[in-house]
């Protein structure tokens, strides 16, 4: 039975689906009045489809919407006659207008439901009003998780030294608003602590907007993120796009495989960060932008520096604050906990490996991190019998690997001046977020003088960031 607790953990896309299946319509609206989730019932009331309409005013569709009204007042609106344009058509909805408000009572939004078309209606479905008054706190909580980040702190898993001490960067970052770099390699779980930093952070009412760097062809990469306006390149859409960096206004914007962002982007992208204002490709109007940055890597932007491959400008803004996260064979002590916890994601809490197989989990160097320890145990779990995951539900060349005599080399492993130039700067950092700032302070704290202090600062690139 799928009840509203378990609907809570469903992934954005199932949502997405169930409420395009509603036969009402239902859309949400941000405080700027801008789409951010719409249905295809109600988008077909409007004439228009939800790809169109999402990122848009709501004015582009309907000219006399109440929407702002209703956000300011912060009362509901149920049961309302109100005309879809003011042009003299005559088409008329009868809709439910409930601001959003979040759990400090700031109102944060509207969502309008479409309750039907025509007022003759109203007999047939007068019963039904009370009813859909109740459904439409459950939709609010709903369409909040849509545009919500996935993780939360207590999402990561381990107790190891290096996952502490990760967790609590994270914690220290988000006392701020400065940029914030997430190094590791693929498969550490960046995007995991990016999400975790913005739920622990002032902005964890706003959206989180992912964007990999990696997956965008580099002509189309400034489009997507700082939009575009009508008819700025061929096959743009007649009415422009907002881009990513506009949809995470009063939010968090993550840039996973920052390596691979074109220059071209680098340089606009840095602009931002100084002037806080875009300009749409094809634009000369300037929108403000209200924003934090998270960027992940798992490259050494110090090397492509040198190759020319990055801008080293924007590697001192984005990196004023930098976590590293271990590869999983650097915290093997983290391996049984990680593993009960993907079998009780995968929803296979019937399911535990045996203490033969934990022996060769933890003897494998794991190459793909913690995502290639959850694509096994995926499979193990499909083959193993009797609810127990033996060595012979491992892959072969898993076992092969784990049983060599030679122990493997983990991978990226940094080097020794690398290691101790990035552990003085992050206990730098750690040091002065703890003592706010106060260099007489944290000079004593870290046991050098004030000049020492301001050498090191120079050294490291590091400067106060805003807001601290």
């Amino acid at each position: 039975m799928v009840t509203a607790e378990s609907l809570v953990c469903f992934p954005p896309a199932t949502l997405y689906t169930i409420f395009n299946a509603l036969p009402t319509g239902i859309y949400f609206c941000d405080t700027d009045c801008i789409i951010r989730f719409i249905n295809t019932a109600y988008a077909d009331y409007l004439g228009t489809t939800p790809e169109n309409a999402i990122g848009r005013p709501v004015t582009d569709f309907i000219p006399c919407t109440r929407a702002r009204i209703v956000m300011e007042s912060g009362v509901p609106e149920l049961g309302d006659l109100g005309p879809l344009s003011n042009d003299g058509s005559g088409k008329t909805l009868v809709v439910n207008r409930i601001p959003v408000k979040n759990q400090g009572g700031e109102v944060i939004g509207m969502i309008s439901q479409a309750l039907f078309s025509e007022p003759s209606e109203l007999k047939s479905t007068a019963a039904r009003i009370e009813q859909l008054g109740r459904t439409v706190r459950f939709y609010k909580e709903q369409i909040r998780s849509v545009l919500s980040p996935r993780f939360a702190l207590n999402d990561i898993v381990g107790h190891s030294e290096a996952i502490v001490r990760a967790k609590e960067l994270i914690l220290l970052y988000a006392r701020t608003e400065s940029p914030v770099l997430v190094q590791g390699a693929t498969g550490t779980g960046k995007e995991l602590f990016a999400s975790a930093l913005h739920v622990a952070s002032q902005r964890s009412e706003g959206p989180f907007v992912c964007i990999n760097c990696g997956a965008i062809p580099p002509d189309l990469f400034e489009s997507e993120l700082f939009g575009y306006s009508s008819g700025a390149f061929t096959g743009a859409k007649k009415e422009g796009k907002m881009g990513k960096i506009e949809l995470a206004n009063k939010g968090t914007l993550f840039l996973d495989e920052v390596g691979e962002m074109p220059l071209a982007a680098q340089v606009k992208l840095l602009r931002v960060l100084e002037d806080k204002m875009i300009s749409r490709l094809g634009s000369t109007h300037p929108i403000k932008v209200d924003f934090r940055l998270v960027v992940a890597t798992n490259r050494d932007l110090k090397t492509m520096i040198k190759e020319g491959q990055f801008r080293e400008d924007l590697f001192y803004r984005v990196s004023a604050m930098s976590v590293h996260i271990p590869p999983l064979c650097e915290r093997r002590e983290d391996i049984p906990v990680l593993a009960r916890n993907v079998l009780d994601r995968l929803e296979r809490s019937d399911v535990s490996c045996s203490q033969d197989t934990l022996d060769i989990l933890l003897k494998y160097n794991w190459p793909g991190n913690v995502r290639e320890l959850r694509n096994i145990l995926e499979r193990a779990a499909s083959f193993c019998t009797a609810g127990v995951i033996e060595p012979k539900d491992l892959p072969h060349e898993l076992l092969q690997l784990a049983s060599s005599p030679c122990p493997l080399p983990c991978a990226s492993q940094p080097s020794l001046a690398g290691v101790r130039s990035m552990n003085e700067r992050t206990l730098i950092l750690e040091t002065l977020a703890k003592l706010d700032w106060n260099m007489a302070r944290s000079a004593r704290e870290l046991g050098i003088s004030r000049a020492t202090l301001y050498e090191k600062l120079k050294k490291h690139h590091i400067s106060r960031p805003a807001g601290s």
